[in-house]
């Protein structure tokens, strides 16, 4: 595969094309770049009003690096702040980003959706700078604007949270402009390595997917020079590339420090017991979904979880399918190679980039999420500009009907865009529109059995709740969430079955220890209640809580000095509170020690009780991640 290297060559334009392309050629590139700019902005602009929702309480709102403006602290911290040790995501760039936000403006949603609207209205120029490397000014717009009002980007730009996949795709884009950009020699060189190891670092640091990039220049160069001459002009420059591996290296060292394992991130729960081949049949019967978004984004969801898809455990209709849609994929790159190049190169990028989300190499947090396929995306504008270059120098005389064909699906993406977009106004309002155009997803199901308990119908929530766990039987989250619903309407037998099934599927979380453990305690098993609760210790790190179940576990017994130790070893757990030290008095009385009972109750005098709610709990322990 190798693109033309001057794209207005070809056969005689014929008169209608000539005034096409001479209308357009007239205006200077910088021009059509602010069009490009424009359109994006005004189609992403009814996103601007939207709150917070979903993951972005978490990562934003309720996050104290962000709202204390501590940029420095976010490259030693991970992406979740409620991540437990080998747990959580590594996007020190993007958080550095919302901090520097809050610090601006502080707990204002609006203006942070406002600036990942720009953002997308850069990466859109950059990509519609680097079209027109291959193509000339017009299939160049026409793509950098399919681009622009693509459906699938909904939810990397209207949902905050979406700010790591358009930092990675601007940074990626930039070191793919800048690499193919005159080379030079001597400083300028290593000057230009110099930039393009910082942008690695940076998209990086922004979402993983930018760990492609390497792979991505060398794709770039052999479809520009053709496979031979691009790889040999890539080996040429070898000291790049060892750079770019010295940089992924300390990005890897750093991220095992911060999140105490290399990967971190949780598999989704319905990838969970999958062997390695049928996750990989899984990943296959994904394809079908891809080119669905990518070509025909009617049908978006903010959810892909059962049941919307299904994990494939045998050579199902699904895998079977999406086997069939990639087998046609390199069926029309090869057919293209010689006619439309592009054709073939945007296969071939979606390929390469979406490797590292689709489930093939490795488990990561969901099996499909439409924000993730923001840089794969980028596929669709190479293709369309390809098309059209082949049409203008094929079949010139069908520029017209090209351009209609194309105006009626930026138009339609458009409408379907802008139409979207306000489902991220909320929490509500994203799992209402959930809940509406996917009724059969779990999290549609968790949401309306929330719904059903908040106005008393108490026995549909619980058939719900039931429901989600039988599609969803490792979600610690839900397992969690649904043993909390039993206990509080009386059916202890069913929580206690849950709660253990909760610390089976993720043992290293305190929550449903603590549960579990004081659930037994209410009930008078202050026996059982003490072994869950030291169980519990010895799987996670000090916890506060446990602590103090296992100190009243002994108050119970009479063990009054036991409890002592128990309650001290619960203050030692950060942060201290009054009630802890109140209550610590109350055994030293217990155990008839007034003198250590008085001093307890000076010190809780002292104690500022400032011990903030922990943000909602959703990934790392939930549903969505990635």
């Amino acid at each position: 595969m190798s693109l033309p290297p001057n794209p207005m060559s070809g056969k005689r334009s014929r008169p209608t094309e000539m005034a096409t392309l001479n209308s357009v050629d007239r205006i200077p590139v910088w021009q059509w770049g602010l069009v490009v700019a424009v359109v994006a902005i005004g189609v992403y602009a009814n996103s601007i009003p939207n709150g917070f929702a979903y993951d972005d309480p978490s990562i934003v709102e309720h996050n104290p690096i962000v709202t204390e403006g501590r940029v420095l602290d976010a490259l030693m911290a991970p992406y979740w702040p409620t991540a437990l040790a080998g747990a959580g995501l590594y996007r020190p760039v993007t958080v550095a980003s919302f901090a520097v936000e809050w610090s601006l403006w502080g707990n204002t949603p609006q203006a942070f959706h406002a600036v990942n609207v720009a953002l997308h209205a850069l990466v859109s120029v950059l990509l519609f700078g680097l079209l027109l490397r291959w193509v000339g000014i017009l299939p160049a717009l026409l793509g950098a604007v399919i681009f622009a009002v693509h459906p699938v980007h909904t939810e990397a730009v209207a949902n905050v949270v979406g700010r790591g996949e358009l930092l990675a795709a601007g940074f990626v884009l930039t070191a793919v402009w800048l690499h193919e950009a005159a080379p030079g020699g001597g400083r300028m060189r290593w000057l230009r390595w110099a930039a393009l190891a910082a942008l690695y670092a940076l998209g990086l640091g922004s979402k993983e997917i930018a760990v492609t990039l390497p792979g991505v220049l060398i794709l770039v160069a052999c479809a520009e020079h053709g496979m031979r001459a691009g790889v040999e002009r890539e080996r040429r420059q070898w000291p790049l590339y060892l750079v770019f591996t010295a940089v992924l290296a300390g990005y890897l060292v750093v991220r095992v420090w911060v999140l105490g394992s290399l990967t971190g991130e949780v598999p989704a729960p319905y990838l969970d017991g999958l062997s390695g081949g049928q996750r990989v049949l899984t990943a296959v019967s994904v394809w079908v979904q891809y080119a669905r978004l990518m070509l025909f984004p009617l049908d978006l969801a903010a959810d892909y979880g059962p049941a919307v898809l299904i994990p494939a455990r045998t050579f199902d209709l699904d895998v079977f399918a999406g086997a069939g849609v990639g087998f046609l994929a390199v069926w029309v790159a090869i057919r293209s190679r010689r006619v439309a190049p592009l054709i073939g190169f945007g296969l071939a990028w979606f390929a390469l980039v979406a490797l590292p989300i689709s489930n093939v190499l490795f488990p990561i947090g969901v099996l499909l999420a439409e924000r993730t396929l923001y840089l794969p995306s980028v596929a669709v504008a190479i293709m369309a500009a390809g098309v059209l270059e082949w049409t203008r120098r094929v079949h010139p005389i069908r520029i017209p009907i090209a351009l209609a064909g194309v105006v009626v699906i930026v138009l339609a993406m458009t409408l379907r865009t802008v139409e979207r977009n306000p489902s991220w106004m909320s929490t509500f309002a994203m799992l209402g529109t959930l809940a509406n155009e996917h009724p059969e997803s779990f999290l549609a199901v968790r949401a309306r059995a929330t719904g059903l308990e908040s106005v008393g119908e108490i026995a549909e929530a619980a058939r719900l709740y039931e429901l989600a766990i039988e599609m969803t039987p490792t979600a610690y989250a839900v397992v969690l969430e649904v043993g909390r619903f039993h206990n509080e309407h009386g059916n202890a037998g069913r929580a206690a079955e849950l709660f253990q099934q909760a610390v089976q599927t993720f043992p290293h979380s305190p929550a449903a220890w603590q549960e579990w453990s004081e659930l037994l305690l209410l009930q008078g098993k202050g026996r059982e209640a003490h072994r869950v609760a030291l169980e519990g210790l010895r799987h996670t790190e000090p916890d506060r809580e446990l602590w103090m179940i296992v100190s009243e576990a002994y108050v119970a017994k009479g063990d009054f000095p036991a409890a002592v130790r128990a309650r001290l070893a619960a203050l030692g757990a950060e942060p201290e509170t009054s009630e802890n030290w109140i209550r610590l008095a109350e055994i030293h009385r217990m155990d008839g020690d007034e003198e250590s009972a008085l001093a307890a109750e000076a010190r809780a005098l002292g104690v500022t009780d400032d011990d903030p709610e922990p943000a909602p709990e959703t990934h790392p322990l939930g549903v969505r991640g990635s």
